[in-house]
């Protein structure tokens, strides 16, 4: 197995280093979540506030949820892939042309040379707007509006030292505070559209009647990033598979990049195996598509749900106001959105025992 990788280890990755109860249980599908348990920092709660409710505590489902860094996490992902043998390019994919047994892809190495290999699958695990989806006919050119999203470390104690996700919400966007340990906690402000740094400075002192800002003094990295939203024509062809980001981006109010990443890649190992037996890519590129639409559809529909009851003030009042007088009703909807449980999901019955 060869790995194409255009930044060195460790690099920076914009994210909320947030990794939700249904990431722990990708993780321990893969066999890894105890390595990634013994780097990370456990979060138990989840606190909302917002449209003159709150703080309201919800207890996270499951074993909890995790916090770390994007960057510590791939590190690890990366150490775990070279123990089981794969070999590490640092360089920039340019292309690839699938044959009927191989599929022959260029890349740039650090040095600026440019290079090839042979491989007998190509799967691009490159983010949104991937490029071998793009150089694949996978990726669609149309850009349409997505939310954005301004962030960064700060030094902050003793808020990095909790287990308390914060979070103030709006119509539109919200703050989300994740605390790291060490002292460390991850802030973010996503927003509807593309606003300047310094702007969100001023919103977040806003969202939080001035409790938070991103303070220059104590921020150790501040990103800007978006539109986050985008969606392939497909998610395969032949001997050619996308996986995570690569495969769309999903809403990150719900918090299922991560465990989407983790759970798809899974599905295309099974992919792989397939071909490598011999089989038939095509079938095998069929049966990935299908098995990935099946995973992603209910995260999809979930926060569709969630949207939609937090943009529409008359469901977004009734919600509110039976979460005040339930807190175990907002919990069986945020077991539903973490996605911990497969049994809990959100259905009509769900959303409507919460509006009543």
């Amino acid at each position: 197995m060869a790995l194409i990788e255009r930044s060195r280890f460790p690099r920076t990755k914009v994210c909320g280093d947030y990794l939700s109860p249904s990431a722990l249980a990708a993780f321990d599908e893969a066999g890894v979540l105890d390595r990634v348990e013994q780097r990370a920092h456990r979060l138990r709660t989840i606190s909302l506030t917002g449209f003159g409710l709150g703080p309201v505590r919800l207890k996270l489902p499951g074993r909890g949820a995790l916090a770390l860094a994007r960057s510590v996490l791939d590190a690890l992902m990366l150490d775990i892939a070279l123990a089981a043998g794969a070999r590490l390019h640092i360089g920039a994919y340019l292309s690839s042309v699938e044959h009927e047994r191989r599929v022959d892809v260029a890349f740039r190495d650090a040095e600026g040379v440019e290079r090839s290999l042979t491989a007998s699958v190509l799967i691009g695990a490159d983010g949104a707007w991937s490029s071998v989806a793009q150089h694949s006919g996978l990726r669609t050119t149309q850009r349409t509006g997505g939310r954005w999203a301004v962030g960064g470390h700060l030094r902050e104690q003793p808020d990095g030292d909790g287990d308390d996700v914060a979070m103030y919400l709006t119509a539109e966007g919200y703050y989300a505070r994740n605390p790291l340990g060490g002292g460390l906690v991850n802030a973010m402000y996503v927003m509807p559209t593309a606003v300047a740094p310094e702007r969100a400075d001023v919103a977040v002192a806003a969202i939080t009647n001035g409790r938070y800002a991103f303070d220059q003094g104590r921020l150790e990295r501040k990103v800007a990033i978006g539109p986050l939203r985008y969606q392939p024509k497909r998610v395969a062809s032949g001997r050619i598979l996308l996986v995570g980001d690569a495969a769309g981006l999903l809403d990150p109010f719900t918090g299922q990049g991560v465990p989407m990443a983790v759970s798809s890649s899974r599905l295309a190992e099974q992919a792989v195996t397939y071909m490598l037996e011999g089989r038939d890519p095509a079938r095998a590129a069929r049966t990935y598509a299908a098995a990935h639409d099946a995973l992603v559809r209910p995260r999809r529909f979930a926060a569709r749900v969630i949207d939609a009851l937090l943009r529409t003030r008359p469901l977004r009042a009734r919600l509110f106001r039976r979460v005040a007088r339930d807190v175990g009703a907002a919990e069986s909807l945020l077991a539903a959105v973490a996605g911990a449980d497969a049994n809990a999901k959100i259905s009509p019955k769900l959303v409507l025992g919460l509006l009543t």
